[in-house]
């Protein structure tokens, strides 16, 4: 089974004039088929990366158009940049991407997983062992 990482540029918008430039680790997983994984250079309060998962359809449709509901929205601004809203107990923060890297890192994932295809990867007995472990 394949995994594919890929660095992908970001800033942290702070306020109206402030930022941060820094990277993130984006991750797609075969056995997870339905999955991206964001990896951030922030150790977590169990001494561990920072990591969001969420739906990888939600990062492709966030390239067209507004989505996502709940903790992470995702959306186009301007034909260069993609927003990712992060909302978590702690707070929230918004990530600026660069719309190319995100594509780019789609069209990999696609390449191993079409759309549409992701249920043919699943695991079943695996993922049935894990839920009753």
């Amino acid at each position: 089974m394949s995994t594919i990482t890929e660095r992908l540029t970001a800033y942290l918008i702070i306020g109206q004039e402030t930022g941060l430039d820094f990277t993130i680790t984006a991750g797609y997983d075969v056995q997870d088929p339905y999955a991206v994984r964001l990896d951030f250079p922030v150790l977590g309060p169990d001494g561990h990366l920072l990591s969001w998962v969420f739906g990888r359809a939600l990062l492709d449709e966030g390239l067209s158009g507004p989505a996502g509901e709940g903790d992470v929205h995702v959306w186009p601004c301007g034909p260069d940049l993609v927003m990712l809203e992060l909302c978590a107990e702690a707070g929230s923060a918004l990530i600026a991407l660069p719309a190319r890297q995100l594509r780019a890192f789609l069209f990999l994932s696609y390449a191993e997983v079409p759309p549409g295809y992701e249920s043919g990867y699943v695991e079943m007995d695996r993922l049935l062992h894990d839920l009753m472990a």
